[in-house]
């Protein structure tokens, strides 16, 4: 029997709660794939995007500053070495005492075809307008290497540099990879009157434009030219040919032997034999 105001007992047995007990409250946890849950995914992935970026920014910022390290090297050495004039050209013979035109295309032990030569000197105008075509076909056909050997004594004797100058712009032309056309190009155009010489401006732009010379390798030619860079090069196959006994120009050498040349201006045909009889 319940007595007045007893309720009767429940199955519950927790003991009951307090009014204003924050537990009272159930905690709402976010629904899974809720909007709340979303923004906080796409705020998480930003903030990896933006720690990615950083780190591959200060990567790039180290490779740089290293190609740039290495370019002011390079550039540096390149700008000592022009103003020290101790470029050597690609095709310079063994000993850098002259520059071989048909680099690779006689067989060895072909004969050694020597051109000892003053850009200024008359004489070897004539040379090259009565053989030079010839002299070039045997070249290109291997049966000789062609050596130049530029000497520079004339500038003493007419008191300008124009021989220096243009053996300078010749190695350069060889450094841009076309010595024989602008070689040919200096003596298609030696001044009438000895001594004129070769002014900077067409050794710079006429004679180049006139060999071919276009983009690349023209600014490397100017470059090579402006520099100086040949320029020991020049005075060193001057010297080395004065040192072997060279005293006039052209002075022609077959194996290193004196060749009179001469008697084949009129008969350029008849030059590829004799050559080949003079290195027997």
């Amino acid at each position: 029997m319940l007595c007045a105001g007893q309720r009767r007992p429940s199955h519950d047995l927790r003991p009951p709660t307090p009014r204003g007990d924050p537990m009272s409250k159930r905690t709402q946890q976010p629904k899974a794939g809720g909007r709340r849950e979303q923004l906080r995914q796409q705020a998480a992935a930003e903030a990896a995007r933006k720690r990615r970026q950083r780190v591959l920014i200060a990567v790039v910022a180290v490779v740089v500053a290293g190609v740039v390290a290495v370019g002011a090297v390079v550039g540096v050495n390149l700008a000592r070495n022009s103003a020290a004039g101790n470029l050597t050209p690609p095709n310079a013979n063994a000993d850098q005492t002259g520059i071989i035109a048909n680099p690779g295309v006689a067989p060895e032990g072909a004969p050694v075809l020597t051109i000892y030569q003053d850009f200024q000197c008359p004489a070897c105008k004539q040379m090259e307008d009565a053989l030079g075509a010839t002299i070039e076909q045997m070249a290109a056909d291997g049966t000789v290497v062609l050596e130049y050997r530029t000497m520079t004594f004339l500038d003493n004797n007419l008191r300008n540099d124009a021989s220096y100058r243009s053996g300078v712009a010749a190695a350069c032309a060889d450094v841009a990879g076309s010595y024989q056309a602008y070689y040919d190009v200096i003596y298609a155009n030696q001044p009438a009157t000895e001594g004129a010489g070769y002014s900077d401006n067409v050794l710079l732009n006429d004679f180049p434009a006139q060999a071919g010379l276009t983009g690349e390798a023209l600014e490397t030619f100017k470059s090579c030219y402006r520099s100086e860079a040949t320029g020991e090069f020049v005075r060193g196959t001057d010297r080395e040919s004065t040192a072997a006994g060279v005293r006039s120009t052209p002075t022609v050498r077959v194996n290193g032997n004196d060749f009179d040349i001469s008697p084949y201006y009129s008969n350029p045909q008849g030059l590829p034999a004799a050559v080949q009889a003079a290195a027997a």
